[in-house]
């Protein structure tokens, strides 16, 4: 493989807000250090606030986060500053986050309590658009009944194969720049900026394109310490089609994921799916510009792969 290189990197402070690109990341053993090191629990549900149920959490989308000093991914996550919508800056430093909650509060219309560490079996809702193309999987199995707007929604247990983290699902997600290309040349009126998919690491493989497809069971090297394998596809939801700054709302942007790349996810059945999930082999600092090489190595059977026979076997014991 020809001239792949680190495009990007990104920090997630907040779940759902927007994130930030920065000049390097540090992996740690369970993934980015800091990656959505907070998040806003629903008091009255016990949810997790996540914009993939957008009429609830979608205005998180609109608020930025950064850290106040780069993470490490030992001891507690550094303290935070957010940008509102209106503008108003709060930092975490000077009261644990109280004016944060209080104005997350308001924004949102709801009570809201901000976190750190992911209460055990905590979950988040995921909207199931209605958008044609999508096909059926499993999951649909777990819908929830229509609510007053219509929406249903299949209840996500967060960070199944990351546990204690309050990410969606795996330890890390990256990206390549040829998939964006192939998702714009479908859906070329399509605004396809990386900030839709959130990736923690957008790989430049313009010089010599790729089929992340392929990288399924490959190990990536990256720069000089890092290791990283490839475990599966990373499913697309209703966050990608989502107005969010300088990007419209565009419902075409997951039809086109869908016409493009529907993956299989085992027994769960099909997703459309952009971009790929990694575990960590060997931790270390990712910095923009560092060169991947990739290597075909034996299957490792992570985190990822087991949730997904779990989550198999579940729904197999509940349809008997």
């Amino acid at each position: 493989m020809g001239d792949v290189r680190v495009g990007s990197v990104w920090q997630y402070p907040v779940k759902s807000m927007q994130g930030r690109e920065v000049d390097e990341i540090r992996i740690g053993p369970a993934g980015v250090a800091g990656d959505r090191a907070y998040g806003f629990v629903d008091v009255e549900t016990g949810k997790l606030a996540s914009a993939k149920r957008p009429r609830r959490f979608g205005p998180l989308l609109d608020c930025h986060a950064r850290f106040l000093t780069p993470p490490t991914g030992d001891g507690d996550s550094p303290p935070i500053e957010v940008t509102l919508p209106d503008g108003a800056v709060v930092r975490t430093d000077t009261d644990g986050g109280a004016e944060l909650t209080k104005r997350v509060n308001e924004l949102l219309g709801r009570e809201m309590q901000l976190i750190s560490t992911a209460p055990e079996g905590i979950a988040l809702d995921e909207l199931i658009p209605q958008i044609d193309g999508l096909g059926e999987n499993a999951l649909e199995a777990m819908q929830t009944e229509p609510d007053s707007h219509g929406d249903s929604f299949i209840p996500i247990p967060a960070a199944m194969a990351a546990p204690g983290t309050l990410l969606d699902l795996a330890a890390m997600h990256v990206l390549a720049t040829s998939t964006l290309n192939r998702m714009a040349d479908a859906h070329p009126d399509g605004d396809w900026n990386v900030r839709r998919m959130r990736p923690n690491i957008l790989i430049d493989d313009t010089a010599e394109p790729c089929d992340e497809n392929d990288w399924l069971g490959c190990d990536l090297h990256i720069g000089e310490e890092v290791v990283v394998h490839i475990v599966g596809p990373t499913p697309r939801c209703v966050m990608t089609t989502l107005a969010q700054p300088g990007l419209p709302k565009d419902s075409n942007v997951l039809k086109t994921v869908a016409q493009v790349n529907m993956r299989e996810m085992g027994a769960l059945g099909q997703f459309p799916c952009a971009g790929s999930y990694a575990e960590v082999v060997s931790p270390g600092v990712v910095r923009r510009g560092d060169p991947i090489r990739f290597e075909r190595v034996e299957p490792r059977k992570g985190a990822l792969a087991a949730t997904i026979d779990m989550m198999t076997a579940a729904l197999s014991s509940g349809n008997q």
